[in-house]
């Protein structure tokens, strides 16, 4: 038995039976998953994998980069869109590194719990992220944190079309850095730097990857608890 403490992410397609191109997306997913398998190989413990048409699953070693890779996972496949399960626990059974299939344990339990907290606890039908933990003297804080991604998808829903155009091209090329190269972005985008950084402003997106990063950094506290 592992008593190692584990980020179990369960992600799972909105509304999944209303695609009519299914082997299209099931193809985008499999290629993001890969994506996201390279390029965080040091974050992962266990491989991002499809475990149903419609969901897949992943293990991370720390939170240091979790919200980065959901919002990654997130934006590159859209107009899908996902909802996310975090479990934080234990792994009981054996990991491996190339598949998180047949992984089970508290982690994997939370995660499942998280999903289903969207679904029924959904305020304004925008939520798309929650947290569960294996820890129960966490909850208080892990309620704290459920509101702040709540804020986080609130503000996201909110964004106007150029905004959401910004920040999805920022997180796709630089994470969640907030040290954002604004004249290459400007460049990319094909409008000003003083525009751009208006853009920014209006958006709250420092502040969106303030918090987020707030989140993770407390996640990694309670899991190294």
């Amino acid at each position: 038995m592992n008593e190692d403490i584990y980020f179990a992410i369960i992600g799972d397609i909105i509304s999944s039976k209303k695609i009519t191109d299914r082997n299209k997306i099931q193809k985008e997913l499999k290629d993001v998953m890969a994506g996201i398998n390279r390029q965080y190989a040091d974050e992962i413990a266990s491989d991002f994998v499809i475990t149903l048409g419609d969901e897949f699953q992943g293990l991370l070693k720390s939170a240091t980069l979790l919200l980065e890779i959901l919002d990654r996972i997130k934006f590159e496949l859209e107009p899908i869109e996902i909802r996310f399960g975090i479990g934080i626990g234990r792994i009981e059974t054996e990991i491996n590194r190339k598949s998180s299939v047949g992984a089970d344990g508290p982690a994997y339990w939370c995660a499942r719990r998280a999903i289903n907290i969207i679904h029924s606890n959904n305020d304004y039908n925008i939520s798309k992220v929650a947290v569960e933990i294996e820890n129960e003297k966490f909850a208080d804080v892990v309620n704290l944190i459920n509101e702040s991604l709540h804020v986080c998808d609130y503000m996201e829903k909110h964004w106007r079309k150029t905004q959401k155009t910004l920040i999805k091209e920022s997180v796709l090329r630089f994470g969640h850095d907030t040290k954002i190269p604004q004249k290459e972005l400007a460049v990319l985008l094909n409008t000003s730097a003083p525009a751009l950084n208006l853009r920014i402003q209006s958006s709250g997106y420092y502040n969106y990857l303030r918090t987020k990063k707030s989140i993770c950094d407390v996640l990694q506290k309670i899991g190294n608890e």
